[in-house]
């Protein structure tokens, strides 16, 4: 069923906004079509968007049109010194979200509704548990229903009613901060970034952010910016390879982390620490991987954007 794409875009000028607010907030609107429209803040840039346009086919990428919408949206809706333009655009995303259209369907449901919506089907002799449709926004009732599933086919859950999401305990938090403060984390946090380093690593990685804590105390460069502007320090690559198993570069700078979103790919690429990143991640293997990356026909098609699309 012919499916939204949806595009957001990210920016640098627009986190100038940001900058003058006492607090760093997501904002939304109503964009002209109606729908719902983000300008969420990432460290030193921000996201917007996201559009949504029916495609016939998954292959797809951002297009003049996606660019105009979000760009004239954005720009009558915050008071910036400036309007945004083309070239304050410094990555794109584009995707296809499935539609979930029961059999029944006369073909004239609103598709709008339909990409908010998903499916779980169990084929008990098989053991087999296919999901389709759902959003981010919905994950935690998709769980539920999963485990109900798994359940009913004879896999006993593990600690079942045990929290699986969200913050560590006001306990483990305020050991935390403890120990960061004892360590004076904050006095290395770099210039110009857009947080505490204690409440960042924090807000990232929760309890996990324990083992950061060790890594920084065994060797205080291990809290040093790795690729400037990315606000991702040199431990942080060490426990994404530790713990992530990544394979390829570009698994890492657009899904592991947001790299490749707050970075200009021709940035990027002279980035003096992306090579050591690669070097911590893949080891002998870094300059096969770097390579690989940045051949032409290794970007994905979508590789600026949701088609929902967001700047």
């Amino acid at each position: 069923r012919r499916p939204p794409r949806s595009t957001p875009l990210y920016s640098s000028a627009a986190s100038d906004v940001y900058k003058r607010q006492p607090h760093k907030r997501v904002l939304t609107f109503f964009a002209d079509d109606g729908r719902l429209f983000f300008v969420i803040p990432m460290g030193p840039r921000t996201c917007i968007g996201t559009t949504d346009t029916r495609v016939e086919s998954p292959t797809t990428h951002v297009t003049d049109a996606d660019r105009e919408f979000v760009l004239s949206n954005i720009n009558k809706r915050l008071r910036l010194d400036k309007p945004l333009g083309r070239n304050d655009i410094v990555a794109e995303r584009c995707g296809v979200r499935p539609l979930v259209v029961a059999k029944s369907d006369s073909g004239h449901a609103d598709w709008t509704q339909l990409s908010r919506k998903h499916a779980v089907e169990v084929d008990g002799s098989r053991a087999h548990i296919s999901i389709f449709g759902g959003k981010l926004t919905d994950c935690l009732n998709v769980g539920e229903e999963i485990a109900h599933a798994v359940g009913a086919l004879g896999v006993a859950l593990a600690y079942p009613d045990a929290p699986w999401y969200g913050e560590p305990p006001p306990q483990t938090r305020e050991a935390y901060f403890h120990q960061a403060a004892l360590m004076r984390l904050d006095a290395l946090t770099s210039a110009g970034s857009s947080e505490p380093l204690s409440t960042r690593l924090w807000r990232r990685y929760g309890a996990e952010a324990f083992t950061l804590l060790e890594d920084i105390r065994a060797d205080p460069t291990m809290a040093e910016l790795l690729i400037e502007g990315a606000e991702y320090l040199r431990c942080e690559i060490a426990q994404a390879a530790r713990r992530e198993m990544i394979v390829k570069l570009g698994d890492f700078l657009r899904r592991r982390s947001k790299i490749s979103l707050v970075i200009h790919q021709a940035e990027l690429r002279d980035a003096p620490g992306l090579r050591e990143a690669c070097e911590l991640l893949f080891g002998d293997e870094a300059e096969a991987r770097l390579e690989e990356y940045f051949e032409p026909e290794a970007q994905p098609a979508s590789s600026t954007g949701w088609r929902s699309s967001t700047q």
